[in-house]
C-alpha cells in the first residue's frame, strides 16, 4: 500500500479546520436555548409598557395597578409598566389599537365590537391590530340600572310610558358604561334625546362625581356597567337610598343576541347595601389585551405572570376570585379576539390549548 505523507502545514490546516467545526458546533445549541426560553432571550432588555384601565377609584384602575406591579416582577430588571387612568371599556382598544397604549384591561363583548368594527366602532372602523392575552379576569361585570328610592322610577318602562322627567347620569363618552346607557334605552325604544324631551337631563361625568352626585340627591338614574363589590357601587350604598332596577325578560334576551352580552348573572345577594335578593342582569367578563406588535416573548411573560399568580390578584380585588386561568384562553372569554402568539404559546405549553 502507498503511504500517504502529510506535510506540517497540511497537518495545521486540518487541526483549523476540526477546531472551527468544534465551535461552530458547540455555538449552535446555546442559540436555540435562548430561543426556546422567552425570560432568556429578554434578559437585561428592560421595556416600558403603558398600561389602560379606567378612573382612579373604579375597579379596573385597582386591577391594573395591581397586575402591572406584578408584571414588573416578570420583566427585565428596570423595566416599567406605566398605568393609564383612562380611557375605560371603549376607548381602550383604540388606545391599544393605535399603538398609544401597549395592553389594556377590555371587556370580552367590547373586544369583540372593537374587532370587528360594529357598536361604537362603526366610523372608526375594525380594530384589528389589537390581540387576546389573558380572558375571564373576574366575575363577569353586569349591567348596573341605579335609582334612589325616593325618585319614583320603577323600571326602565316606567319613564317611557309616563314620560317622566329623570336626571340620567353616565360615565364619560369614551367608557363602556355610557354605551350601556344608551343599549338599555334603545331595549326600551328611547334616546338620550327622549330623556331630554321630557323634561329631564342627561350627564356624561367622571366615575366619583356620578357616585357623589346621586349620593347628594341631584340625579335620579345611573346607568353603568357593576363589578363585584366594586367599591364605588358600596360607597354609593351605604346610605341605603339606592335601589337596582331589572331589565325585563326580554329585553334582556335582545341585548344578548344583538350585543354579544352573557344573560343568567346576577347581582348577589348582599353584594351592596339593600340588596336582600339576587337580582338578574346580563353582562360580560374584563381581560387583558395586547398590540400585535408587542413581542411574543414580552407577551408571553405577562401572560404567565397574571396566570400563576391569582391569589395574589384575589387580595387586591375580591371579584378577581373568579379568575379560572386554564379558561383564560377561550374566545368566549375573550370575546372571540384572537390570541397574541406569546400568550397562545404559554397555554399550549401548559397543555390548557391542545
Amino acid at each position: 500500500m502507498k503511504k500517504v505523507r502529510v506535510s506540517k502545514v497540511g497537518l495545521l490546516c486540518i487541526f483549523v479546520l476540526i477546531l472551527s467545526l468544534v465551535v461552530v458546533g458547540c455555538g449552535e445549541p446555546k442559540q436555540q436555548q435562548q430561543s426556546e426560553s422567552p425570560s432568556e432571550s429578554t434578559k437585561d432588555q428592560q421595556v416600558n409598557l403603558n398600561f389602560a384601565s379606567m378612573s382612579m377609584g373604579g375597579s379596573w384602575y385597582v386591577y391594573a395597578v395591581n397586575i402591572a406591579e406584578l408584571i414588573k416582577t416578570y420583566l427585565p430588571a428596570g423595566s416599567t409598566v406605566d398605568v393609564f387612568p383612562y380611557q375605560g371599556g371603549v376607548g381602550n382598544p383604540i388606545l391599544v389599537n393605535n399603538g398609544e397604549a401597549d395592553i389594556a384591561l377590555s371587556f370580552s363583548a367590547i373586544g369583540n365590537w372593537a374587532y370587528n368594527g360594529i357598536v361604537d366602532y362603526e366610523e372608526k372602523g375594525k380594530m384589528a391590530n389589537i390581540r387576546a392575552l389573558v380572558g375571564g379576569l373576574n366575575k363577569p361585570h353586569r349591567v348596573g340600572i341605579l335609582t334612589t328610592k325616593n325618585s319614583g322610577i320603577n323600571s326602565i318602562q316606567d319613564i317611557k310610558d309616563k314620560n317622566m322627567k329623570v336626571r340620567l347620569l353616565t360615565v364619560q363618552r369614551g367608557g363602556s358604561g355610557e354605551t350601556l346607557a344608551r343599549q338599555v334605552l334603545e331595549a326600551y325604544g328611547m334616546t338620550y334625546d327622549d330623556i331630554i324631551d321630557n323634561g329631564g337631563s342627561v350627564s356624561h361625568i367622571d366615575l366619583p362625581v356620578a357616585v357623589q352626585q346621586m349620593q347628594d340627591g341631584q340625579a335620579d338614574l345611573f346607568i353603568h356597567n357593576i363589578g363585584y363589590k366594586q367599591p364605588d357601587i358600596v360607597e354609593l350604598c351605604l346610605r341605603g337610598n339606592i335601589r337596582f332596577l331589572t331589565l325585563d325578560p326580554d329585553k334582556a334576551e335582545l341585548l344578548c343576541e344583538k350585543y354579544g352580552h352573557e344573560n343568567g348573572l346576577k347581582i348577589e345577594k348582599d353584594e351592596f347595601n339593600g340588596v336582600k335578593e339576587d337580582i338578574p342582569a346580563i353582562g360580560y367578563p374584563t381581560g387583558v389585551i395586547a398590540n400585535k406588535d408587542l413581542p411574543e416573548d414580552i407577551a408571553y411573560l405577562i401572560t404567565k405572570a397574571i396566570c400563576e399568580n391569582k391569589e395574589m390578584l384575589v387580595d387586591a380585588h375580591a371579584s378577581l376570585a373568579g379568575f379560572e386561568p386554564t379558561e383564560a384562553w377561550k374566545p368566549t372569554k375573550n370575546g372571540s379576539v384572537p390570541l397574541h402568539p406569546g400568550a397562545e404559546k404559554y397555554y399550549k405549553e401548559k397543555g390548557w390549548i391542545k
